[in-house]
């Protein structure tokens, strides 16, 4: 009973830590920007998977004023923790 409560106890943990290293894996993503408002982009990947909103908080604005609608650009950042949209790191116009 011991044995069987200590490895459940150990897969519990592992599976928490590898959640939580997860949640925090750095993403690229190739797409198109829709549009671009305050610290929000919404960005459409290519490939499908649907439209997502990026969170552009923490750049330099230098970085993304020049954008329009329907550039191609590759966006890397973290999934945020509610998973809902990805906080950027960076964001690079890609040639068509």
């Amino acid at each position: 009973m011991k044995n069987t409560v200590r490895s459940a106890v150990g897969v519990l943990l592992f599976l928490g830590l590898v959640s939580l290293a997860s949640a925090q894996e750095i993403r690229t993503f190739v797409g198109r920007v829709i549009w671009i408002e305050a610290n929000t982009m919404a960005f459409t990947p290519e490939g499908g998977g649907g439209a997502f909103d990026v969170d552009i908080s923490k750049l330099d604005q230098s970085s993304y004023e020049f954008l329009k609608s329907g550039d191609r650009v590759t966006v890397v950042g973290v999934v945020s923790p509610s998973g809902n949209k990805l906080i950027a790191s960076s964001i690079k116009s890609t040639p068509n």
